[in-house]
């Protein structure tokens, strides 16, 4: 015989559920026995009419709706470590998550940033689980970190969530691998990623974190383990059998043309700008995004040597998203056709140079001082001594590369003569693009210019009635 039980009923002048900070009487009240399939698609239909506002209104119905289900069904019975109970449970935080999710996605459209946070914190008390407490401070991490994605701050609110437990989701691992992998020492680098390799199930982000764990290879000089690391990705992604969604899409192009970096290979690279092409059909990207591919296929055409291509095909991304580190693909262009141009092109850079990122600056000071070679700039070299001697904390590859540029600059100082740019120029050029191989890996497919609004069907969101 069942026992019928009592739905929850919240006080009429408690917060309400929906993390909104109004009394459940004057919010959600009357609308909590919506279904939450409904709620979410009339949120959903809002959203991609770009009502923001109104879409949050059922968003938050829908997390109303859920959490009385919760503290219904499953709350009363968990301390009874039932199995079918638990099971409720782990349902329980990750439909609660989605419906987070949503939440943020309607707060980032509207650069709100603030209210998100105190939402977040009134949602800590809808589901009284370590993991859910976890999963609200990951979230008020993404609200503080905004558009920004600073590192201070990423590093400085992810102390919150240290030490990573083991029941942590793959967002909050992924979060902190955005962060801090660069921090680790090689062998838990790998450990770290293969851990997450292993916890992701879409195959888009398994093939970022495998040519992620390639690029680690590439950093310790290891070319070969990395090329077979990347090829049997790739071939993994082309045969798996889900959609490839946009954001996979550009992960494959990326990979290709990694892949053909290290092959040497023409026919890899104009796969690649094949592969960047379509994904100029699709209506999805933002302007940074567009302004991103752009700068992709410039780099594919400079290296199956299409030199006034490549640096057409930067302006391009230049003019939709103005950027200094496609201007240093552009001088290495210029330089490549005996441009002096290349001169002015990287000074113009050198005004803007504490806003570049490390490897962004790995790029300047190579290119910079390739050009300053090339056409005998004598205060371009000093300055390119220096930029060098100062760099600091360089992966092995970089750190060798630096010590080699030293001694060879310190011997064009000494004899005054330049008889030796010929090969200082060519292993200039080896480097170029090389500090520019590491991967990015921002946890959120905004990260690489995806309108929020064109991903939605990729994050469905089907939260469970129970009985």
């Amino acid at each position: 015989m069942s026992v019928r039980r009592t739905r929850y009923q919240p006080p009429l002048n408690s917060q309400c559920l929906c993390g909104s900070g109004l009394k459940f009487k004057r919010c959600c009240l009357g609308e909590n026995d919506i279904a939450c399939s409904l709620s979410i698609d009339k949120a959903k239909e809002l959203i991609e009419r770009k009502d923001y506002k109104n879409a949050l209104k059922y968003i938050r119905h829908g997390i109303t709706n859920y959490t009385i289900l919760h503290k219904t069904n499953t709350e009363p019975y968990i301390r009874s470590s039932n199995e079918g109970v638990l099971k409720l449970l782990d349902l329980d935080i990750r439909a609660l998550s989605e419906l987070t999710e949503r939440l943020l996605f309607c707060y980032r459209s509207l650069s709100d940033y603030n209210s998100l946070e105190c939402d977040l914190e009134r949602l800590r008390s809808n589901i009284f689980d370590a993991r859910w407490q976890r999963k609200i401070t990951y979230y008020e991490i993404l609200a503080l970190l905004g558009d920004d994605w600073s590192d201070e701050v990423g590093k400085r609110e992810l102390k919150r969530l240290m030490p990573l437990c083991e029941n942590d989701d793959v967002e909050i691992i992924q979060l902190y691998l955005h962060f801090y992998l660069e921090d680790l020492p090689f062998k838990r680098k790998i450990d770290a990623l293969d851990n997450l390799i292993n916890a992701i199930k879409k195959p888009s982000q398994k093939l970022q974190y495998q040519v992620a764990k390639a690029v680690q290879y590439l950093c310790i000089g290891d070319d070969s383990e990395a090329e077979l690391l990347i090829e049997k990705a790739v071939k993994v992604y082309e045969m798996s059998t889900h959609t490839h969604d946009t954001y996979g899409c550009m992960q494959h192009a990326r990979a290709l043309s990694l892949l053909g970096d290290l092959k040497h290979s023409t026919a890899l690279k104009t796969q690649s700008i094949k592969a960047f092409e379509s994904l100029l059909d699709d209506d999805s990207w933002t302007d940074v995004g567009i302004a991103n591919i752009y700068f992709e296929i410039g780099k594919c055409l400079y290296h199956i040597k299409k030199f006034k291509q490549a640096i057409d095909t930067y302006q391009k991304s230049i003019e939709i998203n103005s950027s200094a580190i496609v201007k240093v693909f552009i001088s290495q262009s210029e330089l490549e056709l005996n441009d002096q141009s290349a001169i002015n092109t990287i000074k113009d850079v050198e005004q803007t140079l504490p806003m570049l990122s490390d490897s962004e600056r790995l790029d300047f000071i190579f290119t910079y001082t390739a050009i300053s070679i090339a056409f005998k700039q004598s205060d371009m070299i000093d300055r390119s001594f220096h930029y060098l001697a100062e760099l600091s904390s360089l992966d092995p590859i970089f750190e060798k590369q630096k010590s080699t540029l030293l001694t060879e600059i310190s011997s064009i100082y000494s004899t005054d003569k330049l008889e030796q740019q010929s090969s200082i120029l060519k292993k200039l050029k080896s480097l170029f693009h090389l500090a520019n191989r590491y991967i990015i890996l921002q946890p959120n497919i905004a990260g690489i210019g995806i309108n929020i609004n064109q991903i939605l069907n990729d994050l469905e969101i089907k939260p469970e009635k129970k009985k």
